[in-house]
């Protein structure tokens, strides 16, 4: 059985079940007139780079700018190993694309997966929507049926890290039924007013803290702030920065990401062509000239998304040094126009002081071949797990023994 012939099947047997049962769009066939064309390119092209280019700051994430997305495309679909699939939605009626969704195809424990361009690197996953898409429920069904249909051959469909939102505009990808939440959070606040509005607003044993923690910084030596402008001198924090993590997991027995020379070199590419238009704004909280914190985000003049960050331990703990540095880039940020602050994924204490607005991702995962059954029913069996109460609480109980 070909592979069009075996998701045909699939698809055929999932609307055959009853509508509580079936797992991967809505419960009966859509009659809506086809409203768009559905193309498929196998590289990072000009036009896909110029719709890119296009919505930023109005329907893609910053995870999915033109920078960050042709960085990611030259830099891991070079080989056989990961190829582009990238999903370009075409208006009938006049021509001009309402959707992007950047994936690519890889191999994962010995499976052929389609999941979004990411590998690790992307906090959050999502497509790249014209500010005018206004497809309608029937028709935005059917356009994830028909999109799911021209998918290449593969083993399972692999969509994670996806937000519920786009910009405030509800994310079409979203719609899939069988979406479940991710065990992933992120965190974010909106700052509408001023600097010391928000930060009276906070909570007054966590501002009292930060004092003193200020303080004991001072007591060190001469401290200094710097958002760094110069892309050589943000490369060599940027080396500090990986010594500071790798300090940190030292000990955990943990894999680190940027190990992994393709993942530095990414990096180091987006910090050498970003710092120039402060796409990538790297900051650092110095004492007598000696980097103790440095941290790594991307922003587009209104947002900033907190992506990488590092700071000294041992003796520095006392004060907090990234936790300070993370204050003083925002203020700062504020005060140059940025409202939005996104801590991004991850459920680290210091994120809830900040932050008031905490979002759940989603994902999804729908097998696509045979081969896939038992790995997309283990994955399904961990889900579940982690909706158990009883779980939870027996996984809380083990950490504390």
């Amino acid at each position: 059985m070909s592979y069009i012939d075996l998701r045909d099947v699939l698809f055929k047997a999932e609307m055959s079940f009853p509508k509580k049962f079936r797992n991967l769009f809505s419960a009966k066939k859509t009659s809506a007139v086809s409203t768009h064309k559905v193309h498929v390119w196998t590289s990072w092209n000009n036009r896909a780079a110029a719709f890119a280019r296009q919505v930023e700051g109005k329907g893609a994430t910053l995870f999915q700018s033109e920078k960050w997305l042709a960085n990611w495309y030259e830099t891991f679909a070079t080989t056989p190993a990961i190829e582009p699939v990238i999903i370009a939605i075409e208006s009938r009626q006049t021509g001009q694309l309402i959707m992007l969704l950047p994936l690519c195809k890889h191999k994962e424990n010995g499976l052929s997966i389609i999941s979004f361009a990411d590998l690790g690197l992307a906090d959050y996953n999502a497509p790249l929507l014209h500010p005018d898409y206004d497809l309608d429920t029937n028709q935005t069904t059917k356009l994830l049926h028909d999109i799911c249909k021209a998918l290449p051959s593969a083993d399972l469909l692999k969509l994670e890290k996806i937000p519920q939102f786009i910009n405030g505009k509800a994310n079409p990808v979203a719609a899939l039924a069988a979406m479940q939440p991710s065990t992933l959070s992120h965190y974010g606040i909106e700052i509408t007013g001023s600097w010391d509005e928000y930060w009276s607003s906070l909570k007054r044993n966590f501002r009292k803290d930060q004092r003193r923690r200020w303080r004991v910084l001072e007591k060190k030596g001469v401290v200094s702030f710097r958002c760094y402008r110069n892309s050589l001198q943000a490369l060599t924090l940027f080396d500090t920065l990986i010594k500071q993590q790798q300090a940190r997991l030292a000990g955990l027995d943990l894999p680190y990401l940027l190990d992994d020379k393709r993942m530095r070199s990414f990096y180091q590419k987006a910090i050498e062509e970003g710092c120039v238009d402060n796409s990538v704004i790297f900051t650092a909280l110095l004492v007598d000239g000696n980097p103790v914190a440095t941290l790594c985000g991307l922003g587009d003049g209104h947002h900033y998304a907190m992506t990488l960050s590092g700071y000294e331990t041992g003796e520095w703990s006392k004060c907090s040094p990234g936790r300070l540095l993370t204050e003083r880039t925002m203020q700062y940020l504020h005060e140059t126009g940025t409202r939005y602050f996104d801590f991004t994924i991850g459920d680290e204490p210091y994120k809830k002081y900040f932050a008031i607005e905490q979002g759940t991702l989603l994902e999804f995962t729908h097998p696509l071949s045979l081969k896939a059954l038992p790995r997309h029913g283990w994955m399904k069996l961990k889900a579940l797990q982690r909706k158990s109460a009883l779980v939870t609480f027996l996984k809380k109980w083990l950490r504390k023994r």
